[in-house]
């Protein structure tokens, strides 16, 4: 079963994804969408792409939808 997520950057992030913006994704399972998941939603989403720049999934709050 696939379950959607909203996830929001906490911070400004390689000076591409400002705090505040958001992107919605989905994983296969309840846990949290991984790293990978999480960018290529930005990059799909709203065409920021990030390369090169140390990310964690810390710098982004997470939201399970319903």
């Amino acid at each position: 079963m696939a379950y959607a997520f909203k996830v929001t950057a906490k911070q400004n992030i390689a000076g591409k994804i400002a705090k505040g913006m958001s992107v919605q994704c989905v994983e296969q399972n309840t846990n949290s969408p991984q790293l990978k998941t999480i960018l290529e939603a930005f990059k799909t989403q709203l065409g920021i792409e990030i390369k090169g720049v140390s990310v964690s999934t810390s710098y982004f709050t997470v939201e399970r939808l319903k």
